[in-house]
Formats: C-alpha cells, sequence, structure tokens
C-alpha cells in the first residue's frame, strides 16, 4: 500500500490549503512517472486538476497534454472524480 492510498479527506485538504506535506503536483509526477506507485495516466490527471484547481498553474501543460491523449469522455469523467474529491476535501 502506498502513501496515496491511505490518505485521509483531511490529507488531501491540508495538502490542497497548505501545500504540504506532499502536494498534488507531486503526486500527480508519482503517477506520471510511476515513481513508487504504478504508473496511470488517468490518476495524474487528477491530481494535475486537483493542483490546478487549488491555482497551481505550474501544472498547465500537463493537465493539457493529458486532456489531449486520454480519451474525451474518460476526461470528464475524471473530472467530475477531481470535482469530487476537491469539494469533499474543503468541505472536511
Amino acid at each position: 500500500m502506498n502513501i496515496l492510498t491511505q490518505m485521509s479527506l483531511s490529507d488531501i485538504r491540508i495538502m490542497i490549503l497548505c501545500d504540504f506535506p506532499m502536494s498534488a503536483e507531486e503526486c500527480g509526477h508519482l503517477f506520471y512517472d510511476g515513481d513508487g506507485v504504478i504508473k496511470n495516466l488517468e490518476e495524474a490527471h487528477v491530481w494535475y486538476k486537483v493542483a490546478q484547481r487549488a491555482g497551481n498553474h505550474n501544472v498547465d501543460s500537463l493537465v493539457s497534454y493529458l486532456d489531449a491523449t486520454l480519451n474525451k469522455s474518460r476526461c470528464c469523467k475524471l473530472s467530475t472524480r477531481v470535482k469530487h474529491i476537491y469539494t469533499r476535501a474543503l468541505l472536511h
């Protein structure tokens, strides 16, 4: 089990609001590169979008790339998941 599967909503909230201890961008990089987790571009897309939604525009080009690479209908479903993660974490 890796750190990302063990994160609570409180952990994600802290990550979004304080960029600590691991930023959403860094989570995206882990999945994008397969560093310590199974490489998964869809999961990378989710975390990059969470970072983007939190105001991190360093990931804009990565989001654009993954938007173009992944199936459009799949991106819509992933965006729904991003909204759910972000909203639930901030309301927690």
